[in-house]
């Protein structure tokens, strides 16, 4: 049986995903940047129930990102041009990603002050095991 057909080539590559790969013309990105990315990906069926921020700012981003990519410069020099294309206030876009990097701190910050909680709950269990023995 014959399963050639079946198999992609290695030169061939879903352009749907391709965007999402880290960007080879910039290996180190900014901030600014990797919340764009992030923002890009909000809406992304591979990312269920994200929704980050509203579908419009997540729309803008992502088409920074392709525009970014298609000119192999950073997406934060970008979002301008974008901005002008599209007729949206550049500030409004810029706010958006504040609030969802505010967002992202926020969770980080309450995932690690769960963890020490944790970890001062386990070590207590442990104490009054190591006095119930």
């Amino acid at each position: 049986m014959d399963i050639s057909r079946l198999v992609m080539p290695i030169g061939r590559r879903n352009r749907k995903h391709e965007i999402f790969d880290p960007p080879s013309f910039d290996r180190a990105m900014s901030k600014f940047d990797k919340l764009i990315v992030r923002a890009a990906r909000s809406w992304n069926t591979e990312v269920p129930g994200r929704k980050e921020l509203p579908r419009k700012y997540a729309k803008i981003c992502w088409e920074t990102m392709t525009l970014a990519r298609s000119k192999r410069r950073n997406p934060e020099d970008m979002l301008p041009e974008v901005c002008r294309i599209k007729g949206v206030d550049e500030s409004e876009v810029i706010e958006a990603l504040e609030v969802l990097a505010r967002k992202i701190e926020e969770t980080n910050y309450s995932f690690k002050e769960n963890r020490e909680t944790g970890k001062a709950l386990i070590s207590s269990a442990k104490s009054l095991l190591e006095k119930l023995r």
